[in-house]
């Protein structure tokens, strides 16, 4: 697998909740657009993390697609200050390996009201807080059918 992602084998146990999808055409080359989100959770227990993923068909290799995170605690007296907005770009390679590179989360979270911080690459990689970021994305990304 690429960078970012993990043999199952090491995968904490997550369960991933497919909440809704929408699709469009791209502006700029009419092919369509797709947008899929949902939840995760701890397997049996509680949510770490909401996520949104939207591609443009065709456009895998460049731009890519995007994946926005809200990672953090979930449920009855939680609110944004406890969770983190974390942004990734996912590009199919030339051998059809998928790859995940975070990337600052500025742009993707202005109106995004349920994570009080945008982190940028740097906040993530190289911190416990990436290893639970490809982690989730594994989870999305294995236990997902609806993408591409």
């Amino acid at each position: 697998m690429s960078d970012g992602m993990t043999s199952q084998a090491q995968l904490p146990a997550f369960e991933v909740e497919t909440l809704g999808e929408s699709s469009g055409h791209c502006g700029c080359c009419g092919n369509e657009s797709r947008r899929v989100w949902g939840m995760v959770h701890h397997q049996g227990g509680p949510t770490v993390a909401a996520y949104w993923m939207h591609w443009t068909a065709g456009h895998l290799s460049e731009p890519g697609a995007n994946l926005d995170l809200v990672i953090g605690k979930w449920g009855d007296g939680t609110d944004a200050h406890d969770r983190v907005g974390v942004a990734l770009v996912h590009r199919q390679l030339e051998d059809g390996t998928p790859s995940f590179m975070v990337v600052d989360a500025d742009d993707r979270f202005s109106n995004v009201d349920l994570a009080s911080t945008a982190l940028k690459r740097r906040d993530v990689i190289n911190t416990h807080l990436a290893e639970q970021v490809f982690s989730v994305v594994d989870a999305i990304y294995l236990q997902g059918s609806r993408f591409f």
